[in-house]
């Protein structure tokens, strides 16, 4: 978690400025640590994925996949104020309820530890008010993406796709913007302003005459609001892995379907 800190903090600091080289660190970084403390998938109730992932190896690289898609999507989320440091307050939030009423198995350091995280990861950028900037994004991103990993790995009758659901938007984020990238023949590395939290923003100031402080704090709202009454209904069913599906499959919908709107109405007279 240093490593990755010190590697947003340079970042910010735009010591470390090619997206390649910064991408390069974060593979080499995150597969040390997978490698290292044998982080590993043992059982994504999809069998074919199984039979693969019984390779050590390709283990952790798709470990390692997963985890820099969270960690570069908590980047990306992070464009609008308070967006990412709340979605992560939300998944907090269920843990510890989960915790509190002995549903979850924790170490008993787990909960000191996302404290402690979340703490960094405020304080980097206060002074861009909730903003979190590379260092805290990646910090985040990176320790929540082991942390929920290891509670699937202290419980496991709780469903792995109710995990995926708790990091599925910035997950999906990231996932859609090289999908996206790809299909426009452009760099994955190519930055842009088209994610969908920057279309909702758009339509919000356009659509209500709203300043753009008060129409970026609108659009995170709205957007975690939705994400915590998923969160809600996915509580109830977090052994049942039909259910968090479909739950996901839902949310891809809803994303897809917004994005599509927001951006022809966005680009409408190009």
């Amino acid at each position: 978690s240093f490593i990755i800190l010190i590697l947003g903090i340079l970042s910010d600091l735009k010591i470390v400025k090619s997206a390649k080289k910064k991408l390069l660190l974060q593979i080499l970084f995150i597969i040390s640590c997978v490698f290292l403390n044998d982080l590993q998938i043992e059982d994504s109730r999809i069998n074919f994925l199984d039979i693969i992932l019984d390779y050590q190896y390709i283990n952790y690289i798709f470990v390692t996949f997963c985890i820099l898609i969270v960690v570069n999507g908590s980047n990306f989320i992070d464009g609008m104020n308070t967006l990412c440091i709340g979605y992560y307050l939300l998944i907090t939030t269920i843990i510890y309820y989960l915790q509190f009423n002995n549903i979850l198995r924790l170490e008993n350091m787990t909960v000191f530890n996302i404290l402690i995280v979340m703490l960094l990861a405020f304080i980097m950028n206060l002074k861009n008010k909730f903003f979190l900037g590379d260092s805290g994004a990646y910090l985040i991103g990176f320790s929540f993406s082991i942390l929920l990993i290891n509670i699937y790995r202290w419980n496991p009758e709780l469903s792995p796709f109710f995990i995926i659901l708790l990091l599925w938007y910035p997950s999906y984020e990231n996932l859609f913007s090289i999908f996206r990238k790809n299909i426009l023949k452009r760099s994955a590395m190519y930055p842009d302003a088209k994610h969908a939290h920057q279309l909702i923003f758009f339509f919000i100031k356009k659509k209500y005459k709203l300043t753009p402080l008060a129409a970026n704090i609108f659009t995170s709202q709205i957007i975690n609001v939705y994400n915590f009454l998923i969160m809600l209904v996915a509580l109830n069913f977090i052994n049942d892995s039909k259910i968090q599906i479909y739950l996901i499959v839902f949310n891809v919908v809803i994303y897809n379907f917004t994005y599509l709107k927001l951006f022809k109405f966005k680009y409408k007279k190009i």
